[in-house]
């Protein structure tokens, strides 16, 4: 029996092979992937101070490095796919790892000492109010809700309710698309 990793991996290798692997680019200029070779992943490591969750890993030793995902694609290591001179490496201290780039400041992150991912949003952010912020998902449901078409980007919303600072939920973000493109959200 396959773990839910395994079926994860098995649903993004599929993605992949369907072409169009991330979401921000155009299918036709897409580069074709290469796996990470083992050293960069060692390296890595090294640099975290800690392993790199076992999806991931597999991932960029198997599937490629960097180039594929969400937003402008997840972050390659040593010579892997980059977003703006940055790869996951750039940013790599006290064990959090940039997965990708969103576009206008916007990135996700792995705290590679609890395995959450983090959204970083400093677009709304008032001073004082922190910009990063939990998720509440794995890497597993990070990508598992990429492949399915349910990962929307890290957006910071102040609480209507409470006026404090958090991350938006997924049915905020829903109504905030339909709010601006409509109910069948944006057009490709």
């Amino acid at each position: 029996m396959s773990t839910r990793e395994d079926q994860v991996f098995d649903a993004v290798v599929r993605r992949i092979a369907a072409g169009g692997y991330i979401d921000e680019v155009a299918a036709s200029r897409l580069a074709p992937l290469r796996p990470a070779p083992p050293a960069a992943v060692a390296e890595a490591q090294e640099l975290a101070g800690r392993s790199l969750p076992s999806l991931l890993r597999r991932l960029y030793l198997e599937v490629g490095n960097g180039g594929f995902g969400p937003g402008y694609g997840l972050l390659g290591l040593r010579n892997g796919h980059r977003t703006g001179g940055l790869d996951a490496l750039t940013g790599l201290k006290g064990g959090v790892l940039t997965l990708c780039d969103w576009g206008c400041g916007i990135s996700s992150e792995l705290n590679l000492a609890d395995g959450q991912v983090w959204g970083y949003d400093p677009n709304p952010a008032p001073d004082g109010v922190s910009c990063t912020f939990p998720q509440h998902m794995t890497i597993v449901d990070w990508f598992s809700k990429w492949v399915e078409g349910t990962l929307y980007q890290p957006w910071l919303v102040q609480d209507p309710t409470t006026g404090e600072w958090r991350g938006a939920t997924d049915a905020e973000y829903a109504e905030m698309i339909e709010e601006a493109f409509g109910p069948s959200g944006p057009e490709d």
